[in-house]
C-alpha cells in the first residue's frame, strides 16, 4: 500500500475512539499521521492522547495555547476541566506543546492543516496565530472573529472567503457532519459531545469517522451553514 497522511478531527481527550479510526483507516507505519490540536480537556483521556499525538504529529490547537498561557497559574485560579488536565500531564507533556507548530503545509497535496481558519490574501506564513488558533466568522479586512452564534449578519464563516491557493484541513468549529468546500475540509465533528471523531485521509481524500463511545460533555451547539452553490456538505 502506497503511504498516506491521515489527518485526525479534535480529540478532547477521545484516546479509545482515535484508536478505533485509526483501525478503521487501516493506518500503518507508512503513514503520516496528523491531529488538528485541541488534545485536551473536557473528554477522558488527555494524557494519552498527547503521547499518542508524540508519537506522530500534531498542530497547536487553542486548548493547548490556554493551558501554556495558564501554566504556571495556581492552581485555584483553574477552571475544573483545566486542573484535570494540568493533573493528568507532565512538565514533558507541556514542553511538546510548546513546541508545537501553528500550521503544517502538504505541499504534495496543495493542501495545508491548521487548527481553526486563515485570513484570505494572506500567506500561511503571514497569518495571524490568533487566526491560526480560533478563526470562524469574519468580515475582512476586520480581524475580529465570532462565534457561528454570536456572529453578526455581516459577517461569514472564513471558509467563504478563503480560495486558496492550498486547501486548509481544519478543527475546532464543530460541524454535525464535516464540512467540504473545494479550498477547506473542516473536520471536527463532536466526539467529545457524543458525535464523531473523523478523519480526511489523502490523496483520496475520503472521509471516514467512528461514533463516539458515549457523550463526555453536553451542551454544544454545532454548526450548521447554508449550502451555497461553492459548498457541498458529505456525510
Amino acid at each position: 500500500m502506497l503511504s498516506r497522511t491521515i489527518v485526525i478531527g479534535d480529540l478532547h481527550g477521545c484516546y479509545d475512539e482515535a484508536l478505533e479510526l485509526l483501525e478503521k483507516v487501516g493506518a500503518t507505519s507508512q503513514d503520516r499521521i496528523l491531529f488538528v490540536g485541541d488534545l485536551v480537556d473536557r473528554g477522558p483521556k488527555p494524557r494519552e492522547c498527547v503521547e499518542l499525538a508524540m508519537r506522530h504529529e500534531a498542530i497547536q490547537g487553542n486548548h493547548e495555547e490556554k493551558h501554556l498561557q495558564q501554566r504556571h497559574r495556581a492552581d485555584d485560579r483553574l477552571t475544573p476541566d483545566h486542573l484535570e488536565t494540568r493533573r493528568a500531564l507532565e512538565p514533558e507533556h507541556f514542553d511538546y506543546m510548546a513546541r508545537l507548530p501553528f500550521y503544517l503545509r502538504l505541499p504534495e497535496y496543495n493542501a495545508a492543516v491548521v487548527h481553526a481558519g486563515v485570513m484570505p490574501g494572506k500567506r500561511l506564513e503571514d497569518q495571524d496565530p490568533y487566526h491560526l488558533l480560533h478563526a470562524q466568522c469574519i468580515r475582512p479586512p476586520e480581524s475580529k472573529s465570532h462565534w457561528p452564534s454570536k456572529a453578526p449578519s455581516t459577517h461569514r464563516f472564513w471558509t467563504h472567503h478563503w480560495t486558496g491557493p492550498e486547501r486548509i484541513i481544519f478543527g475546532h468549529t464543530v460541524f454535525d457532519q464535516p464540512l467540504v468546500t473545494p479550498h477547506a475540509v473542516g473536520i471536527d465533528t463532536g466526539c467529545v459531545y457524543g458525535r464523531s471523531l473523523t478523519a480526511v485521509v489523502l490523496p483520496s481524500w475520503e472521509l471516514v469517522s467512528v461514533p463516539a463511545r458515549r457523550a463526555y460533555r453536553g451542551g454544544k451547539n454545532v454548526a450548521r451553514f447554508p449550502i451555497h452553490g461553492e459548498v457541498s456538505v458529505f456525510s
